[in-house]
């Protein structure tokens, strides 16, 4: 089922970069906004998380970014290690939350993100985020966002058009800040 407004996500529990093994229950009384990436070394993703991590000082106290990857654990951790924990980094590699909230694939929509933002493709291979380095997952995902309230409540769902449509950054900033 796709997430909307209203639903609540459960038992969300998968391995984190950093060894632990991450589960929601961790978190309860905070907001967060858990976002669903593409293959383990996707530029668009790693840009987006390097941008929330330099936005972090920008959240509000009581808010977790937390982004799960479908791919191999193993690449997933190579790929990570430009970030600095500043972001919960969870790899999903069974797809078993990306199937349960039908986080989707799509060539013409990957072809779409790749032609529209090809400026944050560039951007991304200046930062040195490598397209083909370690190279897992869902080469053809589509991004997906959400932002759930301190009870586990979804405030609002986004599910990308392309490979770089995810809620505006200063959107995500005003809601871990309300």
């Amino acid at each position: 089922m796709k997430l909307k407004k209203g639903d609540t996500i459960e038992n969300l529990k998968l391995p984190s970069v950093d060894g632990t093994t991450f589960s929601l229950e961790t978190i309860k009384g905070k907001k967060a906004m858990i976002s669903f990436y593409r293959y383990s070394s996707c530029p668009f993703c790693h840009l987006r998380i390097n941008e929330i991590i330099n936005k972090n000082d920008d959240f509000g106290e009581n808010f977790v970014p937390i982004a799960i990857f479908d791919c191999d654990f193993d690449d997933l951790v190579k790929n990570s290690k430009k970030h600095d924990g500043k972001i919960t980094i969870l790899c999903d590699d069974d797809r078993v939350y990306f199937d349960k909230y039908e986080v989707q694939n799509s060539f013409l929509r990957f072809l779409l993100g790749v032609t529209i933002r090809v400026d944050r493709f560039f951007r991304a291979l200046l930062k040195g985020y490598n397209p083909a380095s370690n190279m897992s997952g869902a080469f053809l995902g589509l991004p997906a966002d959400i932002l759930i309230d301190e009870n586990g409540v979804v405030e609002k769902a986004l599910y990308g058009a392309h490979t770089a449509n995810h809620i505006p950054m200063k959107e995500v900033i005003e809601f871990s800040n309300s």
